[in-house]
């Protein structure tokens, strides 16, 4: 099945992987196994999401969430089971409980309660047991405490969320984003856990925000070699690289870094 249902559209990506993308070009997945389904994410649209996802699949169905932005959790109450990274978990009250909080009133989506203490805590290593499949969990800080990116074997895909960006860029100034160094190092790390998988499709958690358009013309499909582009342009800003442009994003002065097919937005403070 593709079509539109509210403000989601659907796209079939495989036998048992479907791509819900919002007008706000937010992406949400749906990976089904012969037992159990696993929800990737869920944007922030105002329509419920859970009646999308029970025409596509009626059994048994798992939220497994890539990080805890309000973009990707806005709608998690739809969900009696919901699983997240444990480092993102212990930084919901300290960091991203506030961040979370703050984006949802800026974008004009009212701010919500999350009963993040009864959420599953996802090891590295760890699997989302599907039944005939899994969906490997790996730890990726750096866009936040504790991101985690999810290999699905079977169908050959990773889900990355915004581990190493969208295809255009990857937003490293907000508070509770590592500084440069430290996401170097943890980029380095995922390179190394993901080199077996490296020719699998990778999808993000903004996937249309990688397609070439008139306002990001050097967009592109997220890769192995992306995440590979985004470790040496960690080293080029810290040798002193000069940002292509200088933009301003809730407010805050940002700069824009580019290499290959890399891109990140930081703030001063976040280079070191």
């Amino acid at each position: 099945m593709s079509g539109r249902i509210g403000p989601y559209e659907i796209e079939r990506l495989g036998p048992s992987v479907w791509a819900i993308d919002t007008d706000a070009d937010e992406s949400i997945y749906l990976v089904c196994g012969d037992k159990k389904a696993a929800v990737i994410d869920t944007g922030s649209a105002d329509a419920p999401l859970l009646e999308v996802i029970r025409s596509l699949w009626n059994g048994p169905v798992e939220l497994v969430l890539t990080h805890a932005h309000f973009d990707h959790i806005y709608r998690s109450g739809e969900f009696a089971s919901v699983s997240i990274g444990a480092a993102e978990k212990r930084a919901w009250k300290r960091i991203l409980g506030p961040i979370v909080w703050f984006s949802s009133a800026a974008a004009g989506k009212k701010p919500r309660r999350y009963g993040v203490g009864a959420w599953r805590a996802l090891e590295e290593g760890d699997r989302i047991d599907l039944g005939d499949r899994s969906l490997l969990v790996v730890n990726a800080k750096g866009h936040t405490p504790g991101s985690i990116v999810l290999v699905d074997e079977a169908d050959r895909m990773i889900f990355t969320g915004d581990a190493f960006g969208s295809g255009s860029f990857a937003w490293m100034w907000m508070p509770g984003c590592s500084c440069l160094s430290e996401y170097r190092e943890s980029l380095r790390a995922l390179l190394e856990k993901l080199a077996p998988y490296r020719d699998f499709r990778m999808l993000g958690g903004h996937r249309r925000q990688g397609i070439s358009s008139a306002s990001e013309p050097l967009a592109g499909p997220l890769c192995y070699e992306t995440a590979e582009d985004m470790e040496k342009l960690c080293t080029a800003v810290l040798g002193g690289l000069t940002p292509e442009r200088t933009e301003r994003n809730f407010g805050v002065k940002n700069y824009l870094y580019r290499r290959g097919r890399a891109a990140v937005v930081l703030t001063g403070g976040k280079i070191k």
